[in-house]
């Protein structure tokens, strides 16, 4: 069983987590503010956003320079939220159709990550509505670290499906990003 691993490895996240969820970004920027294209790759290149990833991602969506900060926001949380229940759905077949019984009981925790992740995050839209952002971000941080804890039970062995690797690190990514923007309109 990974628990020893899954607990080293979200205790060695939380300094780092709560450290970036208390120390507000510096920014003059109001949720009103139009996304320009030079506001958004600010956005895209602040600290701990991989802007290989935030660049394609949200300029696949035509929306997103039609929309203002707030606008923005949410739409990055809608799509991490969207992209959580095709995961979850993978997940859920995962557990039902591998081949490995090993890895049967890390499928079933990363459905119960996934459930937790997804629900953090709809809790976070809620605050986004409402201009919540620092409760928007923490909302975004327990998300990450709920798949981190997947993330884990995967740790150490060879047969991992790569879909699950990829997904989850394409899941944090998002949840970085909701984090950040999130912090850049905390007042």
């Amino acid at each position: 069983m990974a628990y020893p691993c899954v607990k080293r490895n979200v205790i060695s996240l939380l300094p780092l987590l709560f450290l970036l969820s208390i120390t507000p970004l510096s920014s003059s920027l109001s949720p009103s503010d139009k996304v320009t294209k030079v506001l958004f790759y600010q956005l895209c290149t602040k600290p701990n956003i991989d802007r290989y990833f935030c660049i394609p991602w949200l300029t696949s969506d035509p929306t997103t320079f039609a929309l203002d900060l707030q606008g923005l926001l949410d739409l990055v949380f809608q799509k991490t939220q969207s992209f959580g229940y095709k995961i979850l759905a993978a997940m859920k077949g995962s557990v039902n159709t591998t081949t490995d019984p090993a890895l049967k009981i890390p499928f079933e925790t990363c459905v119960k990550d996934y459930e937790v992740a997804i629900k953090a995050i709809e809790e976070a839209q809620g605050f986004v509505t409402s201009k919540a952002y620092e409760l928007a971000s923490l909302g975004a941080a327990k998300a990450f670290i709920s798949i981190s804890v997947c993330e884990a039970q995967f740790e150490g062995r060879d047969n991992v499906p790569v879909y699950a690797t990829k997904y989850n690190l394409f899941f944090k990514r998002m949840c970085n990003i909701d984090r950040v923007f999130s912090d850049v309109l905390r007042s």
